[in-house]
């Protein structure tokens, strides 16, 4: 056991003394906590000031869309500028686009530049097969597509449920959401808030846990395989 002992000791002292131990330390962490906040740093400037054009073939979708109603429309943010097009009256909705689709592709060289297009097809509401298409110059760009996206068939099957004699007001209080929140409770009855920012902390100190164990291992092996080598 003594001797296993003091080839642990010698293998740890020799790999502790490397510059790769010590710039494996201070940087792993680092390039751990890029990896998880990286992400999220993109995800959220996806959600920033975007101006994005809406090319409605239905002419029913104003309500939700239009500036004036930004407030009461629950799902659309008010990070996004969007710009309303009824283009219900095109007989062509790709040629009502194009104008929008060479703005959208000119970047920010164009007059006013849009970065997102929908483009919502005439027979959407009352279509089996219709298809919206989102148009963007960034791969990244799901939330953005996600949150149009919903915006639009909200309001779609509130104008299918309105055709059928239910009213816009009653489906909302029918389809209302019940917010949810979480608490935590200890063995003497402490009742505490906010469990999904400590399930965050928790993760990520475990996280950072794990590191050192994992550079200390990945050194040892290094070691054992090195001194083999030697010998």
């Amino acid at each position: 056991m003594r001797k296993m002992f003091a080839v642990f000791k010698r293998e740890y002292l020799s790999s502790v003394r490397k510059k790769m131990f010590i710039f494996m330390t201070l940087f792993f962490p680092v390039l751990m906590a890029a990896l998880f906040f990286i992400p999220m740093m993109v995800m959220a400037r996806t959600l920033g000031g975007k101006n994005v054009a809406v090319i409605d073939g239905t002419g029913q979708l104003r309500a939700t869309f239009a500036k004036t109603n930004r407030k009461l429309s629950r799902d659309l943010p008010a990070t996004l500028n969007v710009e309303y097009v009824d283009a219900s009256r095109q007989a062509d909705l790709n040629a009502a686009a194009k104008p929008y689709l060479n703005r959208l592709s000119a970047g920010s060289h164009a007059v006013n530049p849009v970065d997102a297009i929908l483009i919502v097809p005439q027979d959407a509401i009352s279509g089996d097969k219709a298809k919206m298409t989102f148009y963007s110059r960034s791969a990244t760009d799901v939330i953005t597509q996600q949150i149009l996206g919903a915006t639009a068939n909200h309001e779609i099957q509130r104008q299918r449920l309105a055709a059928r004699g239910i009213r816009a007001d009653e489906l909302d209080a029918l389809t209302r959401n019940v917010p949810i929140e979480g608490v935590q409770l200890s063995r003497t009855g402490e009742q505490k808030r906010g469990g999904e920012a400590n399930f965050m902390f928790a993760f990520l100190l475990a996280g950072l846990l794990i590191i050192p164990a994992f550079v200390y291992g990945l050194e040892i092996m290094r070691g054992i395989v090195q001194e083999k080598n030697d010998r």
